[in-house]
Formats: structure tokens, C-alpha cells, sequence
């Protein structure tokens, strides 16, 4: 016996040695590496990082560059550059005004005439927009970019960028791009269009589109200037006296030389990327995207890796010792269970409730978490069909194609709600299989629920609070946009049974009443307006506050007729409510198939009602548009 028993041993060993001995050799060598791969995961991850940036960068600077030909090309500013009176002027400020405010990049925008003059000039600052008076109008004949505008010739438009300085002072000033372009009047040179586009707010911007939690590059011009970073707390900072060519001239060097790379200086990695001229405006000086972690950061990694190697080391030689004894106790083993037993036995037995019916769809069999999750125990179910649980959520067509599906596939998988014993209903993952003879005539149908209820209820309520303003308990921009986008294809498929109107209304004077009174004034009355414009408008109307003092309403099935009867109602009952010290204007429009042109139509409308005094209802129909066009 002790013999034998020697043997076993002996042989266990041999077979161990020799399925473990490539296994072991592998699993060294992937030790050895797990530094040099966990930097080049990290310097990978930099490298994708800083790509999404750039992409993100450049799209925000080609994007100002578009916006700033359409305003270089607006009729009313040119009606106010040729014939410069009080009326014109202030249309073009009323118009920048709604230009500022509506895409927040454009930190200031003005008009400056042949001697460098400012003659039209609106400030964006801390979210208000604000037109210049005579007194605040400046001389910028010595400013960079009206020195460098002398020299461009009609149509052209130049970029005056990065970090800027005043040509007397030079004292520095917030990181900025100065679109610039000559305005001609007559065959004669006018002045020049000037936007100061804000890299502070296109910063910002990329901020809003990438994981807040993992932080952006920092944002350097072609001297090493660092324009942008973020602090520790993810809030953007200017850093316009820091020098990196000054501080890190190595490093500095490396990226002179190069489009994008990573170097290792004083106990940090830096990965790296040049937004070069040929990869956005012509006129815009290089920009560096620039990303630091230090070798600390990669220990986490490291051990990560390593405990991934440990358990899979662990988990290989476990098997290998399983197969080794598997081998040596072959011969022994005669009352080992089949693998489709223990498997019939963990499924029965695990986390998932299940339930197993015959071939004419009786209950057989129900396991333990079946029981805790419907409430009912074997003996009340056993030979009763799956529909006692129907909550009559789903419609005949609903369980005509589950079982359609179940014929021709064997299996389907979907979101169901049940109903609890008590009463209650229960969302559920569902998943049917059929067992099949050896004929292929199903013989039982195998089902294993998930309750998800807790997580369906907080996706309805993290669905609710993202599609509600915060301020006044009405739907937001994103909502709007999304009703918005279904009535216009609604109209597009029923152009002749679909009537819809669109009506954008704002709050008159309402920064005199943030100026004169506060902001918490200024947010009650839009919670009243909100209250008032909730109780006016009828059930089938869509309302959402789209920004500042804006709302739009969608009116479905509703004519102009109709839509301007229902806003002039609005209007008569604030202004009313208030006693005539407060009031809205309104634009309205027909809906037809394109968002776009149907909220240039609504917004040209309510330019109108305030251009004609306020306290108006106007109405721009698609027809009259494509005449105005």
C-alpha cells in the first residue's frame, strides 16, 4: 500500500512538472514586463487623451472662424456701417447682444472705423452681455490687431492669436483670438470688424465634452506660454507669466522638435501634442497640448496588473493541479457527477430566480429566489401557466413575437413587468430557453428573471432631472430640443394632417430688473412667468425655458391663427399680473421638416416684436420667409 501510494505521488508530481513548466516560464516573463507595459498603457491612454482634446480644440476654433464670416456678412451691420444713425446702431448692438449670448465665446465684438476708433462695441462678461456706451468706446489704433488689419485687403480675415499684449503698455491680458476683417462701404474702406474670441470659454468648452473627472491638458503657445490648466479641484486657470520654455527647457526643446511625443523630466512624464497652422486657421500660431503624470501614478497600475497575473498564475496552476490529480485518480473515480448535473444544480440554486415549464407551458419546478422575488411558493404555482404573473403592460403583439421568437431561435431575452403576489409590479430581465429532444420537439421551457425595478425607478428619475430646468420645474434646452426634433419629422411625414407652430417668448428689459433689483428678483420672475405660462397654455402644449429669459413653446395640431390668439393671451395675462411693469414679446412660426430654419423663423419673429417696441406678438410664417429670403 505504502508503495503504491508512492507511486501516485511520484506521478502527480512528474505531470505536474510537466504541464506547469511553460505556464511558470510565461508567467515570469510577464512579471518582467509589467513596468515597461504599464507605461505604455498610461503613455497610450495621454496619447488618446491629448487626440480628443485637439480634435475638440480645433473644431472649437474652425467653429468661432464660420460664426464670425456669417456676422461679417449680416445686413443689418452693414446697414449701420454705410448709414450710421442711432436706430442702426443700436440693431446691431441688440443683434450682437443675442450673438453674444447665445454661443458665450465671443468676449467682445465691435466695429472699429479707419483711425481705430471703437464705434460699436458689446462686452460679454461673466455671462451678461452688455453694449458699450459712448464713454466706455475706446481708440485701439496702437492694439496688434488693428495694426495688423492695415495691411489686409477686402474680404481677407486674419486671426490675431494666443496670448496677446497692448501694443503701449504691453501689459498682458486674458488669453484671446482676435478675428479680424476691413469693412468696405461704397468702393471705400469703412473700418474693421473685430471678434475677441475667448480661449478661457473654448477651454471650457472642451472641459463640458470630456470626463470631467480625468481633467484636460494644459494649453500652451508656440513661446511656452501656458495659457490654460486645470487646478486640483477641476477649476480652469490662467497661468499667462508661467514659462515652460523657462522652467523646463529640456522638455521645451523636445517639443520644438517634435509634433507629439512624451519625455521623462524632474520625476514626471509628459505627453504632448503641436496643434501646427495646417491643422486649423492659417492665421492662428502654433498651440501645445500638454499632459503630466508622474511614475507614482503608475503604481496603481502596476499592482493592478500584477494581482490580474497572481490570479490568473493561481487560477492556471490550480487547474494544472486539477488536471494532474484528474489524471492520477482516473482509474478511482466512478461516482464523480456529470458536468450537466452540477450545472442543472447552480442554476437552480443561483442568484437569478428561475422557473422551468413543460412543453404545454405547466410550472414543474421554481427555485428559492423565484419564491423571494414573486412571492409565491411552489404549491400556489405548480401546474399553472407563466401569465398569472402578467401585469397587462404588454400588449397581445408583445407575447405573439417572444413566442415566435422561442420557435425559431430556442431562446429570447427581454425587459418584462410581472406582478408581485401583493399586488405590486416588478421589472424584470427575462430570459426563456427551450430544451429540446432528441427529435428537436421542445419538451421544456426554461426561464431565469432579474428583478431591476430599484434601477429602472432611478433611471426614470435621473431621466426626469436631466429633462427639467433646475430654476423653474419646466422642461430644458435638451428636452426641447428633443420634442422639437420629433414634431418637425412628424410634419415631415404628414405634411398635410400635421399644423404645428413654434413660439419662442422672452422677458422684456429683464437685465434692468437683474440690474435694478438682484438676481434672486430676477429668478422669481422667471419662476412666476414659468407658473404663468404653465397655467395659460393648453395640456397638448410643450413649454421649456431654452435659456436666460427665453422659453419655447410647441404647439401640435395648432394653426397660426390659433398659436397667435393663445400668445397674445399669454402676453395680455403677465402683463396684467404684473400691472403693466412687466411684459413679454413673442416671435411664432409654422413647424416644417428643418429644426433649423423653423427657430430662425420663431427667433427673427421675436426679433421683430422687440424691434417694434415690446410687448408684442409677431408672426413669420415659412411662406413670408422664403420672400424675406
Amino acid at each position: 500500500m505504502p508503495s503504491t501510494f508512492t507511486k501516485y505521488i511520484g506521478q502527480f508530481v512528474l505531470v505536474l512538472f510537466i504541464i506547469g513548466f511553460v505556464p511558470a516560464l510565461y508567467f515570469a516573463q510577464e512579471f518582467a514586463k509589467l513596468e515597461g507595459q504599464a507605461l505604455a498603457l498610461e503613455e497610450q491612454k495621454q496619447r488618446v487623451k491629448l487626440d480628443f482634446s485637439k480634435r475638440e480644440l480645433v473644431s472649437s476654433l474652425n467653429e468661432a472662424y464660420k460664426t464670425f464670416t456669417t456676422l461679417t456678412n449680416n445686413s443689418l451691420f452693414h446697414r449701420a456701417v454705410s448709414n450710421p444713425n442711432e436706430f442702426n446702431i443700436e440693431a446691431v448692438q441688440d443683434f450682437w447682444l443675442l450673438v453674444a449670448r447665445t454661443l458665450g465665446g465671443y468676449s467682445s465684438l465691435s466695429f472699429i472705423d479707419r483711425t481705430g476708433q471703437e464705434t460699436i462695441r458689446v462686452d460679454y462678461i461673466r455671462g451678461m452681455a452688455v453694449a458699450i456706451t459712448d464713454t466706455g468706446l475706446i481708440n485701439r489704433s496702437q492694439y496688434d490687431e488693428f495694426l495688423t488689419a492695415q495691411h489686409l485687403k477686402s474680404g481677407q480675415i486674419v486671426v490675431v492669436g494666443g496670448n496677446q499684449f497692448h501694443a503701449l503698455t504691453a501689459t498682458s491680458k486674458q488669453p484671446v483670438l482676435h478675428f479680424v476683417t476691413p469693412i468696405d462701404s461704397n468702393g471705400e474702406r469703412a473700418g474693421y470688424l473685430v471678434a475677441e474670441v475667448s480661449l478661457e470659454y473654448i477651454y471650457q468648452q472642451m472641459l463640458g465634452t470630456d470626463d470631467p473627472s480625468a481633467g484636460l491638458p494644459s494649453l500652451l503657445n508656440s513661446r511656452g506660454d501656458v495659457l490654460m490648466t486645470l487646478d486640483n479641484h477641476q477649476n480652469i486657470e490662467v497661468f499667462p507669466t508661467t514659462n515652460l520654455a523657462l522652467t523646463m527647457p529640456e522638455l521645451w526643446q523636445h517639443i520644438e522638435s517634435s509634433q507629439q511625443g512624451t519625455l521623462f523630466a524632474k520625476d514626471q512624464w509628459f505627453s504632448f501634442v503641436t496643434i501646427s497652422q495646417g491643422q486649423t486657421l492659417a492665421n492662428v500660431q502654433p498651440l501645445i497640448l500638454l499632459e503630466s503624470f508622474d511614475v507614482q501614478a503608475l503604481q496603481p497600475l502596476i499592482r493592478s496588473s500584477k494581482n490580474r497575473l497572481l490570479w490568473q498564475m493561481y487560477a492556471m496552476f490550480f487547474v494544472i493541479t486539477l488536471i494532474a490529480l484528474g489524471c492520477i485518480c482516473w482509474n478511482r473515480n466512478h461516482h464523480k457527477n456529470s458536468i450537466e448535473s452540477k450545472l442543472a444544480r447552480a442554476a437552480m440554486n443561483g442568484m437569478s430566480a428561475v422557473l422551468i415549464t413543460d412543453k404545454n407551458n405547466r410550472i414543474i419546478k421554481v427555485n428559492s429566489e423565484f419564491t423571494n422575488q414573486s412571492g409565491y411558493s411552489f404549491d400556489e404555482v405548480k401546474g399553472k401557466q407563466p401569465s398569472i404573473f402578467a401585469s397587462g403592460k404588454h400588449n397581445q403583439e408583445f407575447y405573439l413575437n417572444m413566442w415566435k421568437s422561442l420557435q425559431e431561435d430556442g431562446s429570447w431575452e427581454g425587459e418584462v413587468v410581472n406582478r408581485h403576489r401583493d399586488g405590486h409590479e416588478i421589472t424584470e430581465i427575462l430570459r426563456i430557453q427551450t430544451i429540446l429532444d432528441d427529435d428537436g420537439i421542445i419538451q421544456f421551457y426554461v426561464a431565469s428573471f432579474v428583478d431591476i425595478s430599484q434601477r429602472k425607478e432611478l433611471e426614470n428619475l435621473l431621466r426626469d432631472q436631466s429633462e427639467k430646468d433646475g430654476l423653474t420645474g419646466i422642461w430644458n434646452r435638451r428636452k426641447f430640443d428633443q420634442e422639437f426634433s420629433s414634431e418637425c419629422m412628424r410634419v415631415k411625414r404628414y405634411p398635410e394632417q400635421e399644423h404645428s407652430c413654434l413660439a419662442i417668448v422672452d422677458i422684456d428689459h429683464f437685465k434692468r430688473i437683474n440690474d435694478r433689483f438682484g438676481h434672486a428678483r430676477g429668478d422669481e420672475i422667471l419662476r412666476n412667468v414659468a407658473v404663468c405660462l404653465r397655467t395659460e397654455l393648453r395640456e397638448s402644449d410643450f413649454i421649456s425655458r431654452i435659456g436666460g429669459e427665453e422659453f419655447a413653446i410647441i404647439m401640435p395640431h395648432t394653426s397660426l391663427e390659433e398659436a397667435d390668439k393663445v400668445l397674445n393671451r399669454l402676453r395680455v395675462a403677465i402683463f396684467d399680473q404684473y400691472k403693466g411693469e412687466l411684459s413679454i414679446s413673442s416671435g411664432i412660426t409654422d413647424v416644417t421638416e428643418s429644426t433649423g430654419d423653423v427657430y430662425q423663423r420663431a427667433d427673427l419673429a421675436l426679433y421683430e416684436s422687440k424691434a417694434s417696441g415690446r410687448n408684442l406678438v409677431s408672426v413669420l410664417t415659412s411662406t413670408e420667409m422664403v420672400h424675406f429670403a
